[in-house]
């Protein structure tokens, strides 16, 4: 997805541009809708809106509002509300398969994108001047640059020689779609469990999303109940603020971890997304910090033609890099941060959370800067790019 991004952004360059996509994904569907949802926050629906695709995604999305935060285990919560920002909305929340098809719409239209799906690459060489791709049909393109954008387990990066730390959190993300008895009104909540956290994000058609993040064993025994069973736990989980959780879809879990590539470039070659860096998916942030990665590297590779530099050199692929890291390095610490705060039980920790979230509640200036930091609105904006 966050290629196809890519692909997008560089549709006006004058550059010709390949994406080569081993298949098409085929969504998994918990009552009709995609059981994999992204938060995409209001920093990243602009960048959208600037490079087409946003117009294709329209009424599928469903506003954020506001959101609400609680502790389990004390008294403290938090609510922000897009109003307070001087916002109609802090983002919205997409199914991933709406994303990607929204971008494979924008990069059809384009007639200096070339989409091989299904495709794969058989082998790599880097050369001093360009990189040399071998495809399975047998079919050889050269390149002066080649971006790995083929997520956590990239082939690209292993390719590459590029080694990762990675840190599993032995605990797995459960996710499905629930309808509940009140209207949603566009709110998101996180509750924070003993166990991890629980997300339950507004869609479409008062559905929501839930991602319930859990140790392992405790896990897979969610995950061996019935329906009704995994019902009658998330509604004891959640509690009633939406009123009978009536209806589950199909389930899914997928393993926590956050991971970061050693270098996200090298010469001739650029990581982003998943295959550079992955976080905790505490607050959604990872398809939003993809994207960041894809506009930043559109913006310098259109610079790097408009100046007549190789755009697959180490001098541009650096600045791009330079570009990226601290907010992804904010990102991961502010996440691992976060978990660790709110699954901690030693002495003094749960007084202090409780007296964070209390302070945050009743501060309006600091809730405004956190919105504002969150919702990306904080971070420039790239230039038109083209």
């Amino acid at each position: 997805m966050v290629g196809l991004g890519l692909a997008c952004a560089l549709k006006d360059t004058g550059l010709s541009v390949v994406v080569i996509e081993r298949m098409e994904a085929t969504p998994r569907l918990s009552l009709g809708r995609d059981c994999r949802v992204s938060a995409i926050v209001a920093g990243t629906v602009e960048m959208l809106r600037g490079i087409g695709v946003w117009e294709y995604i329209g009424s599928r999305a469903q506003a954020i509002e506001g959101m609400r935060i609680f502790d389990d285990q004390r008294f403290g919560s938090v609510r922000f509300e897009a109003a307070e920002a001087d916002m109609q909305e802090l983002g919205f929340l997409v199914e991933n398969s709406v994303l990607s098809d929204a971008m494979t719409q924008v990069v059809h239209d384009s007639d200096s994108i070339e989409y091989c799906c299904p495709a794969s690459v058989d082998s790599v060489v880097w050369k001093a001047s360009h990189v040399e791709l071998t495809l399975a049909d047998g079919r050889l393109l050269h390149t002066p640059l080649v971006v790995g954008a083929d997520g956590g387990n990239s082939w690209l990066r292993l390719q590459a020689g590029i080694q990762v730390w990675s840190h599993r959190f032995m605990q797995r993300g459960i996710v499905a779609t629930v309808r509940p008895q009140f209207s949603h009104k566009g709110v998101a909540y996180q509750r924070f469990l003993p166990t991890g956290p629980l997300a339950m994000l507004p869609m479409t058609d008062n559905l929501c999303s839930i991602v319930w993040s859990a140790d392992d064993p405790e896990a897979d025994r969610l995950m061996a109940l019935d329906d009704a069973a995994f019902l009658n736990e998330l509604q004891l989980a959640f509690g009633p603020l939406l009123g009978t959780l009536q209806e589950v879809g199909e389930r899914a879990a997928f393993p926590l971890r956050s991971q970061l590539a050693k270098h996200m470039v090298r010469p001739r070659l650029a990581l982003i997304g998943d295959a550079a860096h992955q976080v905790h998916p505490l607050a959604g942030l990872g398809v939003n910090l993809g994207l960041r990665d894809a506009m930043a590297l559109a913006q310098e590779i259109s610079d790097a033609r408009r100046f007549r530099e190789d755009h697959g050199s180490m001098d541009v692929l650096s600045r791009m890099r330079g570009n990226r890291i601290p907010d992804v390095l904010a990102v991961m610490s502010a996440m691992e941060g976060f978990h660790h705060l709110f699954t901690s039980e030693m002495p003094g920790v749960p007084w202090l959370r409780d007296a964070g979230m209390r302070a945050v509640g009743n501060a309006g200036t600091i809730k405004q800067l956190l919105m504002r930091r969150a919702t990306g609105l904080s971070l420039p904006l790239p230039k038109q790019i083209s």
